[in-house]
């Protein structure tokens, strides 16, 4: 008997494109022999439209506006679409960012009683927040770059203080953001303060990083239906013209160099490894995640964790994932699997 997945994807954040991207990869690469597959798309104004995936899977354009397409059904609103849910086994989240990433979806599931892939409410919503798992990471023992919070709740922290103690350039962030969204690098004062005031019309508190200069890495980690954890091969980033893996970086064919394995030793190899574990455990974190760090001074800097990592065709986790001889097709069964054995234990 097959499997009812529902692939959502969209949402109202910044990531909202690279969640459709992440989505139609995962509508490609979902086994129509096993699932049957509906796909979700919540637009930016958090409107549900669905349609059934047969063996044929719907081009981006159709999936970006779903309103105009007579393919989808909708509009719904999270409060009213039972017909969304009905014959759904289990919800397979291919949304980032903020509502889909950071807690508040996987409560709405948790309430209504269905099974989803990725981490539970607590980790979600503190993976998201990089000052927050900037704290954990610390009590936990994990290295990460010299910072400071800027902002409302912080003010007596000057813009000249920020240059004294961590020195130009430096990186801005707002704290709930991923996909390197809403975030940017300040080579001088003109350019920190305009990062700032940009980012404070989104958020409260503003995280400031020391730029570390060394080797990037990003390591997966994958949870088997049994329980048991790996971490996949480390990926090193080579941007290609970016300064930083930033947004182009990630997301463009030819834009970075993503080696995986990692051509270097294998203690370095090793380390990043169980940094990546001890990242994903400190969170909370469960059945996948990918945490990002810098190699300086014999040193690895947890940047941070994505819960729901991208699954597009230039993404990291599936490209550790096939570099350690699995396949697309397998990862995103292990996911669905391993969702369906937690069963509505997520957020305990």
């Amino acid at each position: 008997m097959k499997i009812g997945v529902n692939v959502l994807m969209g949402g109202p954040s910044a990531e909202h494109e690279v969640s459709l991207r992440s989505g139609r990869e995962i509508l490609y690469n979902l086994s129509k022999d096993k699932y049957n597959i509906r796909a979700v798309v919540v637009t930016k104004e958090k409107d549900f439209y669905f349609c059934e995936i047969d063996h044929s899977v719907h081009d981006l354009d159709s999936l970006s506006s779903p309103n105009d397409s007579p393919l989808f059904n909708g509009p719904y609103k999270a409060n009213c679409c039972e017909e969304l849910w009905k014959s759904c086994d289990v919800t397979l989240l291919a949304l980032h960012g903020t509502f889909g990433e950071d807690g508040t979806v996987q409560g709405f599931l948790e309430t209504i009683g269905i099974p989803y892939t990725g981490s539970g409410v607590y980790a979600s919503a503190v993976a998201m927040n990089k000052i927050t798992s900037k704290f954990i990471y610390e009590k936990g023992g994990l290295t990460v770059p010299p910072y400071s919070i800027f902002g409302k709740n912080n003010p007596d922290v000057t813009v000249d203080q920020l240059i004294e103690n961590h020195g130009l350039p430096c990186y801005v962030k707002c704290p709930q953001s991923g996909s390197s969204r809403l975030m940017g690098c300040a080579n001088d004062k003109k350019s920190l303060l305009k990062l700032l005031g940009e980012l404070l019309e989104d958020s409260d508190d503003i995280l400031v990083e020391a730029a570390v200069d060394g080797i990037e890495f990003s390591c997966g980690v994958v949870e088997n239906p049994d329980g048991t954890i790996e971490a996949l091969p480390p990926v090193e980033i080579r941007p290609v013209n970016s300064t930083f893996f930033d947004y182009h970086a990630k997301y463009s064919d030819g834009a970075s160099l993503e080696l995986v394995p990692a051509p270097r030793a294998e203690e370095l190899l090793d380390e990043i490894k169980r940094v990546s574990l001890k990242a994903h455990n400190l969170l909370n974190c469960s059945g996948y995640s990918r945490t990002d760090m810098i190699y300086a001074d014999s040193k690895l800097y947890v940047l941070e964790t994505n819960t729901l990592p991208g699954m597009t065709s230039n993404s990291l986790l599936p490209k550790a994932y096939k570099a350690a001889g699995g396949t697309y097709n397998k990862l995103l069964d292990i996911m669905i699997q391993s969702a369906l054995s937690k069963g509505d234990t997520k957020g305990k």
